[in-house]
């Protein structure tokens, strides 16, 4: 198997380029700077001594995306050679017949600038940091490498630790310390081509990247058909290769312990210190791997899965309104289906020790139902029975569109089982200068505390007509789901913000104790930046934090000037969504009157649901209209883990 490295190269228009004519460039092949791929910190020596250059130089194929029946030239015979900026360079010449000109013209037109060699290892050195801290390296065979790396990218691409281990299986043991960052010095290598490409991985050298010397370079042997191009002046400097291997090491440790650190934060979650381990060692980026972990923390504790494995089609098939009439009716011999999948749910249910609420005669919406596409929303109160149009979007999504939650980057938690703690650090040790050899240092502790999220209930309730029961459409459908939906959205998002904790309602961003405050009275450009120092000063100011206020707050900051006679409103945008100094800003009616709140909503806070919506009907609602009456239960909470990460105003004029 042969790895390739891309570049790039840069060539000025020829003024006196003709049709029919080859071209010749030099180009720059490949150069000393490291490259992080998933098993390691790659670095090419390019000198003379490490690179063979025999093979490419005796008319080296020049392909196109590395296509071996994409030929696009050849390399000029002994001009490619390893510079002395470690910097591997060479003449070649663009065939004019290998696609009547378009390659030429692409270069020439600065469109085609990229360059990717294919080279093949005859050695390698590991270097590694050992258990006992030293600097330890091994040399290894290059063949050897390269069944390994082939093995694994075929049945394990990307998994670093499965890498390490067929490595070692077949190298012998190399003690690593854990976690740390492995570098591999190619000292021995070939060229095998060089490809003209459309997408590269590295854009560090190419043509124009040439030689800083005083002396121009030997003038390749050509035909006097050929047409040479002049390359870009551009200014060079030497390659430091060890500052950029440097800098590549001190990326993958900032990877690393941003990883150690969240792993230790979610510590008390089984798994979750592996899970850290696991990304560490497949070069996982951290971003990545922190959602992973929030996904893994969401399903903590899962007993079940309220997912019946029905098809889309299915899915599709499933009628809510069949459901509720079959229920009303006691009737179910035209509703199989459906109480055949509220059966299964239930099933589950009752295995993972989850008790039903209601009358016991309500039935259960399977997950796939719930996330299957429904329509677009109707008119305001539910809407009304007239032609809609249906597109992608699912029920559960649709159940959050309206919340200004979604906006706002706040994560959820879902499909939990049992009371939910996550721990958090509340204070930090702290470090003391020592005045003299033999002063001690004084102990200080970390402090910890938890978050709560304990099950709470919401619920919707809304009348169905008989007609309505009557038409098994997905217009009853939606209607129904839709005016269920909005009323626990509604619910769910203004407990996240406004939720007092009492009453069977979560505690809500404002109602925690601990966020920032600020004055609200003729509120300006200075108390607006007020809102992110107090942030900053919990180390949680980030760009994707975010002002939410009320509509009429909106438009009272977009008459406000930052300065005086000029046309720098505080509220730039209109008042549903905007910006207020470079972060995002939203308006919505879920705001309690005159407030406003600033935050890091990914961060800062959480949301946790439990269980599977549950729907139960009352036949009897109004028995002289033929009226039921349909009741939704959703099982949520609301737990800020940063109270820091939130500032607030109130009575705001």
């Amino acid at each position: 198997m042969s790895l390739t490295r891309e570049l790039r190269f840069e060539a000025k228009r020829a003024d006196s380029l003709v049709d029919g004519q080859d071209l010749v460039v030099e180009l720059a092949f490949a150069s000393a700077v490291p490259y992080e791929r998933w098993w390691g910190i790659e670095v090419l020596d390019c000198t003379p001594s490490s690179v063979r250059l025999d093979r490419i130089n005796d008319s080296g194929a020049l392909l196109f995306n590395h296509d071996w029946d994409a030929l696009r030239g050849h390399h000029v015979p002994g001009s490619v050679r390893a510079d002395a900026d470690n910097v591997v360079r060479g003449n070649v010449s663009i065939s004019w017949a290998a696609d009547e000109g378009k390659t030429i013209k692409l270069v020439t037109g600065g469109h085609l600038t990229k360059t990717s060699t294919g080279y093949e290892i005859h050695q390698i050195i590991e270097q590694t940091t050992a258990k006992s801290g030293e600097k330890i390296e091994r040399t290894l065979d290059g063949q050897l490498f390269d069944r390994v790396l082939t093995r694994c990218n075929r049945e394990a691409p990307g998994e670093l630790t499965v890498f390490r281990r067929a490595l070692d299986a077949a190298a012998g043991a190399f003690e690593r310390a854990a976690n740390e960052p492995t570098t591999y010095r190619v000292t021995d290598w070939e060229i095998l081509e060089n490809s003209l490409v459309t997408v590269p991985a590295d854009t560090s050298v190419g043509l124009g990247r040439s030689r800083a010397s005083n002396e121009p370079p030997a003038e390749p042997e050509t035909n006097k058909s050929s047409q040479e191009i002049s390359m870009t002046e551009a200014v060079e400097t030497t390659v430091d290769v060890a500052a950029i291997e440097r800098a590549a090491v001190a990326g993958a440790m900032s990877r690393i312990t941003e990883i150690r650190a969240m792993g230790k934060q979610f510590k008390d979650f089984d798994g979750a210190m592996a899970m850290a381990d696991a990304a560490i060692d497949s070069g996982m980026p951290a971003a990545e791997f922190t959602k992973q972990l929030m996904d893994h923390i969401s399903a903590k504790g899962i007993k079940w899965n309220p997912a019946t494995g029905m098809k889309p089609a299915e899915a599709q098939r499933y009628s809510i309104t069949k459901a509720i009439r079959a229920m009303v009716e006691g009737d179910w011999s035209n509703a199989g289906f459906e109480r055949e999948m509220s059966t299964d749910v239930e099933q589950r249910m009752k295995a993972a020790g989850i008790q039903r609420s209601g009358t016991g005669k309500g039935f259960f919406i399977p997950l796939e139902v719930q996330r299957r596409d429904m329509l677009v929303g109707t008119a305001a109160n539910g809407g009304n029975m007239v032609g809609t149009e249906l597109r992608p979007s699912e029920f559960i999504e649709l159940m959050r569109a309206e919340q200004i939650a979604t906006k706002l980057g706040v994560r959820t938690l879902t499909n939990l089982v049992g009371n939910l703690d996550i721990t958090k650090q509340t204070g930090a040790s702290t470090a003391y200068w020592l005045s003299t050899e033999t002063t001690a240092i004084t102990e200080s502790q970390q402090t910890i505390g938890i978050v709560q999220f304990r099950p709470k209930t919401v619920g919707a309730l809304v009348d169905v007509t008989r007609l309505l029961q009557m038409q098994a459409t997905p217009d009853a459908d939606m209607l129904i789901s839709e005016d269920m939906a909005i009323q626990i959205a509604l619910a769910r998002d203004y407990a996240l913000i406004n939720g007092s904790g009492t009453g069977g309602q979560p505690t809500g961003i404002l109602a925690t104790s601990g966020i920032g405050s600020v004055v609200g009275t003729s509120l300006d450009y200075a108390k607006l930046i007020e809102f992110q120092t107090d942030v900053a000063a919990a180390n949680a100011l980030s760009a994707d934090c975010a002002y939410v206020t009320t509509n009429g707050v909106a438009g009272l900051l977009k008459q406000r000037q930052r300065f005086a006679s000029t046309d720098t409103p505080l509220w730039d945008g209109n008042v549903l969504e905007g910006k207020v100094d470079g972060f995002s800003a939203f308006g919505t009616p879920q705001m309690a009157a005159t407030t406003a709140l600033f935050g890091n909503f990914r961060r800062g806070v959480l949301q946790a649901e439990w269980g599977v919506l549950e729907i139960d009907v009352n036949p009897y609602a109004n028995f002289a209209a033929a009226i039921s009456s349909v009741r939704a239960l959703l099982t949520c909470d609301v737990g800020v883990r940063i109270p820091g990460a939130f500032s607030a105003a109130a009575s705001i004029t």
